[in-house]
């Protein structure tokens, strides 16, 4: 899912643009981060979740997976809506890639031993902008649930 991260966060950003595309990679990373960020308790769990997936996914070090990490963080502070991630992903992604996006992104609101309501609801929203059905939004929940227990 996030291959080809490391070329993005290293890559230099020439276009200030408000319209400026986003990669989907970038699309991915903003979407954990709302998640973190979605019962306003960033813990170290959560955040060693995150960096486990995002090493296990792109092969970056544990010092570039901080920095990717903060660069999302600023990409969620100036988003205006998880639409303008979602509708990335929706064009590049396949059904079996949104699928495991939404299970990873459970694995990271499990990291900290419960979900909290605000991180079901951002997961909810994410799978609906996403045209996820509400079954394999379930799915993809008790799916992560049992890995965690």
């Amino acid at each position: 899912m996030l291959k080809s991260i490391l070329e993005w966060f290293k890559k230099e950003d020439t276009d200030n643009s408000p319209n400026q595309e986003v990669s989907f990679q970038k699309a991915a990373s903003a979407l954990m981060i709302e998640v973190v960020l979605a019962d306003s308790n960033f813990d170290d769990a959560e955040k060693d979740k995150i960096l486990e997936i995002l090493k296990a996914e792109t092969g970056l070090t544990t010092r570039e997976c901080l920095e990717l990490v903060n660069i999302a963080e600023s990409e969620v502070d100036h988003a205006t809506s998880l639409h303008q991630f979602t509708r990335h992903l929706n064009e590049v992604f396949s059904l079996d890639q949104k699928l495991e996006l939404i299970h990873t992104l459970w694995k990271i609101a499990l990291a900290d031993g419960h979900i909290d309501k605000h991180e079901d609801h951002i997961i909810r929203k994410i799978a609906d902008l996403l045209h996820l059905r509400h079954s394999e939004f379930i799915q993809a929940k008790l799916k992560a649930k049992d890995e965690h227990a």
